[in-house]
């Protein structure tokens, strides 16, 4: 027997009918329920003599022309403000998530996005969500992936390849390793090659370090220089550079327009790829406005976009 078919079947309102009486309720009449509903009013009478046959239950008096609920009808609407009270709450709460109002976006990205591009994305995404609170952490690859993976609701953004069965990860943008100078130390092509550095001070990276297993891969079988100085992130090699101290491979993400201005920047030849991507856990899917902030920053890294900061990468 289906649920129609059996007595607790019989004795249902459907949604329709529900809504039909509760206009029916806060109106007074058939005519003004049917305006409510941008209905035509014999619908509305028709819906209303199958509900109260179908209950066995009279809803209204009839009185010169008007409808009075009876005791029962009372009842029964009380129950149905309550429940219409929870569907505005539900409906409330989607707006307030579609709008940016509830929620929070926590994003955690490498040294070298977070000095300007991921900040610069971050101040366009809260141009639309403006009363979306977010958690904004550059952390280095050895802590952002474990944040990610046990961290409610993070969204990543690295610089190098995350490879986990836990985590799932988009591709963003595909930069190339620069090569950075002092000003004049470089010769004057627009791309340097490795051989172009010989002689010259030597900044670089510990070898277990992400950037240095990437500027590892760049010298391949030749032998890597001896440094200067060591460091563990591009932001303190360009600053190293700045000063004069030396030569250094970094990624062109670190590097501000301001920063630009005072060292020579140049490709390297032959090129080394870096490919950024989004990361976050496989078992919590992006929200609506992680998805938007990931849009907005594939805008942020697109050299040359109306809202990318740098035309090109040197």
């Amino acid at each position: 027997m289906s649920i129609e078919e059996s007595p607790q079947g019989r004795l249902s309102m459907s949604l329709r009918q529900i809504e039909v009486f509760r206009a029916i309720m806060i109106t007074g009449s058939v005519s003004e329920a049917a305006r409510m509903l941008f209905v035509a009013q014999p619908s509305v009478s028709r819906v209303l003599s199958v509900t109260e046959e179908r209950l066995g239950l009279l809803l209204f008096e009839r009185a010169r022309g008007r409808l009075y609920p009876t005791p029962e009808a009372k009842q029964i609407f009380e129950e149905v403000e309550a429940a219409y009270a929870g569907v505005q709450r539900v409906d409330d709460l989607v707006r307030a998530l579609v709008e940016g109002r509830s929620g929070k976006l926590n994003v955690v990205c490498s040294p070298s996005l977070g000095v300007h591009l991921v900040p610069r994305a971050i101040a366009l995404f809260n141009q639309q969500y403006p009363e979306l609170p977010v958690h904004f952490e550059p952390l280095t690859h050895n802590n952002l992936v474990p944040r990610v993976m046990f961290g409610k609701n993070y969204v990543g953004v690295s610089m190098f390849e995350v490879v986990h069965p836990n985590l799932a990860t988009e591709p963003l943008v595909t930069v190339p390793l620069v090569c950075v100078s002092p000003r004049g130390w470089l010769p004057g092509s627009k791309t340097v090659r490795l051989r172009d550095l010989k002689g010259r001070p030597w900044i670089d990276y510990g070898h277990e370090t992400p950037l240095g297993r990437v500027v590892g891969s760049a010298f391949g079988s030749e032998i890597r220089p001896r440094p200067t100085v060591e460091v563990r992130s591009a932001m303190s090699a360009c600053s190293l550079v700045e000063e004069g101290v030396g030569v250094a491979l970094v990624d062109p993400l670190c590097l501000d327009a301001t920063r630009r201005q005072r060292i020579d920047v140049r490709p390297l030849r032959p090129e080394i790829a870096l490919k950024v991507q989004a990361v976050y856990s496989i078992s919590e899917p992006l929200s609506h406005q992680a998805k938007v902030f990931l849009e907005v920053l594939r805008k942020v890294l697109n050299p040359g976009s109306q809202i990318s900061p740098d035309a090109t990468w040197w």
